[in-house]
């Protein structure tokens, strides 16, 4: 099992698969400045060098390997140093304590208690503990001192004696400070409140996802963590006042040395700290204003709160001072720092308290195991040295890198929003293309375009970049204080390259790198249930026109450029390797909608809703056992369809397989129907009128697909109008056949074969399978006589060059061509102007007639085939015969038979 399969199985699967699917599923295996060396595909030789502009998500400010770290590393294990020595001074975890509370603190004029960590948000989850202790404790310290004092008014003997002065003049003194001890003890009690910015991030575990604004995680993905409130007004009048209905007004009262009680007013809080980056990352690297952090200053000081500045990400020298916060003037009493403090090398994170709010005894209980580490600090220590001395060439090469951004955005505004940032810590945000077809729309939506960018960058260009995790719109550049001017020139050149294609609407080429075969064997996503959800009325939204909903899959890859014009320049290849990669990935999503009217009576919406798996993928993951993916997939499509008011739900292709034949969509208020009693109503009519006319010993049937559900009942339907049947399945499928014929032999002298041959001596064939590839080829026909081929199925079942046998007349069954002159286009259809698949077309039908009941839900029946042909009648639909449905091919309705069929149908 190579590394791919290994990842996907044991390591992260649901990153596997997403990587798999944006062709970014590459190893690298070596690393060294501001470039990682890829593993070649067969791993037998060095790969390509490719420019690293991701930099660890801002850990890598010194690029990959730094040798002056290494030295520090080789030096720690040649002087084995001790690794594990918890309970003992190690003077490599005192001596970066220093250094970090002398570097931080000649900027702050503080003096400062180090706690170290391992990660990021491990210093955000000890600066939550910290404040939460440091808040309790100062309740504790004022319910001690009020306790003191209502004791000493009742010691001496002026409990019940009102207080002279204040807010709470009047009233007994035990009274006031009884009052007082109950309100401190309630907050004291309770949990405290943290604040924290809109759009946010400062980590992913419990305390610190609390804390975090979006980040794209599922809803149930949100562990409860410690009371918080988010603000979402950054305005600095608003940040200030944004939390005083949270304060609790108490009294204090103080004895003069007449005996006199007077009382003032207190006002405690809840909130313990407030957290802000100061350069917010992943969002989109958007910087806080200064006038909000000093609004953020001063709320907590109104609230007698801790100010934390998150600088895990920006601080360190990534914007060319050592804290991004210093520009602002702003002072916090807690720092946090992480990513470029380990260097590149090692795991290592810092939570600086100020001296005077230091709680003494934290560090004694707040402990870990891989803490304080000499390693990882005489790392840290280096790193710091290295950050001083490239202070001067961040400001300078980040100014060069920036500068050269915004004149490619400038030059192509259509393409890229903004360039924001300072120094090495910039974003890119891309505009969301708006191409014409659905599909691609669904494709470049706001979670898949940063992504689709990386992919060009890495593949055409050799450049690394992912996008920021919860504005993935925008694309991280965080290179190392090493890049050359050279390198700026050739990301500038990148980045021009792809907004240019953006800008021209080429998406094409943008895509080109799906288009490739994958690596690993695919996987399906896993199922993530769904919040439930109130439903519009069935079958209207904000319209008095009926509303219906048909699903579709593509039934093969080729199709995918009818979905998508602009990828009309792909091969089949291309398509194929395409929907072989973003298997899965995809939700439902509409295509188009388009408004039907009957030539009896009324009009009906038609919406179709795409469901994003191929016939081939769907067959193959039947095979592998994954049918329940497939249903819940065709379930998501379902419900999209009732959320947008559909009162009906047409189910098409394999989207009624799947669901075993429409079954498994348990819906009570809205109609479901797989389309299939008007596919075998179209087939019937003409099979019927063939037969009739032909002559004896010319009246033998070849059915192919008895098994399925169209099949079966077309058997039943045909079986009286022929002189012999013959029942055609797959090696093994005899068994299952049996069952049919032994229905039908009363009716008609039917047997069965196991091989296509079988059907030389029929003149008349039928085929309804579920195969994703054609079944019938040019051989298995008879070539001494004339043939009627019906394909009921789709994909089809006849090979594309039986169509071109002089002998043989192929009819693409269960079409049917829409009252007057309407010709709706809807992509990915490729039938002539005005004629739809049946299953479609029923689907519209039920929608004019909201009180008939769906004739093809579950296995069809004769009686529900001829209702299906009566609906058609009353409405105006009638069946064509088509030649073949690839308007590219034969653009025509062949209309041999059309009148006698319309007249028997009317």
């Amino acid at each position: 099992m190579n590394a791919d399969d290994l990842f996907a199985r044991y390591a992260r699967p649901e990153l596997a698969r997403l990587f798999r699917a944006l062709n970014l599923d590459v190893t690298y295996e070596a690393g060294q400045g501001d470039h990682l060396t890829r593993r070649s595909a067969d791993g037998s030789a060095a790969g390509e060098r490719v420019l690293d502009l991701v930099g660890g998500a801002g850990a890598s400010l010194f690029g990959h390997n730094h040798p002056a770290l290494l030295e520090v590393a080789r030096r720690c294990l040649d002087e084995q140093t001790p690794f594990n020595a918890q309970g003992s001074i190690r003077p490599g975890a005192a001596e970066l304590a220093r250094r970090l509370s002398e570097i931080v603190g000649a900027t702050t004029g503080t003096g400062y208690v180090v706690t170290l960590g391992n990660t990021g948000a491990d210093a955000v989850e000890a600066a939550v503990k910290h404040a939460t202790v440091e808040h309790r404790r100062r309740l504790g310290a004022l319910e001690e001192e009020t306790e003191l004092a209502l004791r000493r008014v009742r010691r001496d003997g002026i409990a019940d004696l009102p207080v002279a002065s204040g807010p709470a003049a009047g009233r007994p003194c035990a009274e006031v400070l009884s009052e007082t001890l109950d309100r401190i003890s309630r907050l004291r009690g309770a949990d405290p409140v943290f604040v924290s910015l809109r759009n946010a991030f400062h980590g992913k575990s419990t305390g610190a996802g609390t804390l975090t604004h979006g980040g794209n995680v599922p809803e149930d993905l949100h562990v409860p963590g410690p009371r918080h409130r988010r603000l979402y007004d950054w305005a600095p009048e608003a940040v200030r006042g944004a939390l005083d209905a949270e304060r609790v007004a108490v009294h204090t009262v103080t004895v003069d040395s007449a005996g006199v009680p007077h009382s003032a007013e207190r006002q405690l809080s809840p909130v313990a700290a407030c957290f802000a980056e100061p350069i917010q990352g992943e969002s989109g690297v958007r910087e806080v204003p200064a006038e909000t952090l000093a609004a953020l200053r001063e709320l907590a000081d109104r609230h007698d709160a801790a100010l934390v500045f998150d600088e895990i990400q920006c601080g360190m020298g990534r914007t060319g001072t050592f804290l991004a916060s210093e520009d602002s003037g702003v002072v916090a009493d807690y720092y946090l720092l992480s990513k470029s403090l380990g260097g590149g090398l090692a795991k290592i994170s810092a939570l600086l308290v100020a001296e005077k709010r230091y709680v003494a005894d934290f560090g004694r209980h707040h402990t870990s195991t891989f803490a304080d580490d000499d390693f990882s600090s005489r790392i840290a220590t280096a790193a710091l040295d290295l950050a001083l001395s490239y202070r001067e060439r961040v400001t300078e090469i980040g100014t060069l890198l920036r500068d050269r951004l915004t004149e490619v955005a400038a030059k192509w505004p259509d393409a890229i929003v903004e360039v924001r940032g300072r120094g090495l810590l910039l974003g890119v945000e891309f505009a969301l293309p708006q191409p014409e077809s659905a599909l691609l729309r669904e494709v470049f939506d706001t979670e898949s375009l940063g992504y689709l960018v990386a992919g060009r960058l890495l593949h055409t260009h050799s450049i690394r970049v992912i996008p920021t995790l919860s504005a993935p719109t925008t694309v991280r550049v965080q290179p190392s204080a090493l890049l050359e001017p050279a390198d700026v020139d050739r990301v500038a050149a990148a980045f021009d390259e792809v907004a240019g294609l953006l800008s021209r609407g080429e998406y094409a080429t943008v895509l080109e790198h799906l288009a490739v075969p994958a690596a690993g064997a695919w996987q399906p996503r896993q199922h993530v249930p769904l919040p439930r959800r109130d439903r519009p009325a069935p079958g209207t939204d904000r319209s008095d026109v009926p509303r219906v909903a048909f699903l579709a899959n593509l039934d093969s890859p080729s199709k995918l450029r009818a979905m998508a014009p602009e990828l009309a320049s792909w091969s089949d290849e291309q398509c194929d390797a395409t929907l072989d990669r973003v298997w899965g990935e995809m939700d439902p999503f509409e295509v188009a909608r388009h408004r039907v009217t009957s030539e009896a009576q009324g009009t009906v919406e038609v919406i179709m809703v795409a469901v994003p798996f191929t016939a081939a993928q769907a067959n193959a993951a039947l095979r592998a056992g994954q049918g329940a993916w497939l249903r819940r997939t065709v379930l998501e499509a379902v419900e999209l369809g009732v959320s947008l008011g559909a009162g009906v739900i047409g189910l098409g292709g394999h989207t009624s397989i799947v669901t075993n034949a429409a079954r498994d969509v348990v819906e009570h208020d809205v109609r479901v129907t797989s389309g299939n009693s008007l596919t075998a109503a179209c087939a019937y009519d003409l099979l019927r009128l063939t037969l009739a006319e032909s002559g004896a010993g010319d009246r033998r049937v070849g059915l192919v697909g008895g098994i399925g559900n169209i099949g079966s009942v077309m058997a039943e339907l045909i079986a009286p109008h022929c002189d012999s049947m013959v029942l055609v399945g797959r090696p093994g499928s005899a068994r299952r056949l049996k069952t049919v014929a032994d229905r039908l032999s009363p009716l008609v002298d039917v047997s069965i074969a196991e091989d296509m041959d079988a059907l030389r001596d029929c003149p008349t064939v039928v085929s309804a399978t579920n195969s994703a590839d054609p079944v019938i080829l040019p051989h298995h026909l008879a070539g001494d006589r004339k043939v009627l081929v019906c394909d009921l199925a789709v994909p089809g079942d006849v090979h594309p060059a039986v169509a071109a046998l002089s002998n043989v007349t192929l009819v693409s069954g269960g079409r049917i061509q829409l009252p007057g002159l309407q010709t709706p286009h809807f992509p990915g259809i490729t039938l002539p102007p005005g004629i739809l698949y049946s299953c479609m077309a029923e689907t519209i039908l039920l929608g004019l007639e909201p009180e008939t009941p769906s004739p093809s839900y579950g296995g069809l029946a004769s009686a529900g085939v001829l209702a299906a042909r009566d609906l058609a009648a009353r409405h105006g639909f009638h069946p064509a015969r088509i030649v073949s449905d690839d308007v590219s091919v034969q653009p025509w309705i062949v209309d041999q038979f059309s009148s006698t069929i319309e007249e028997h149908i009317g």
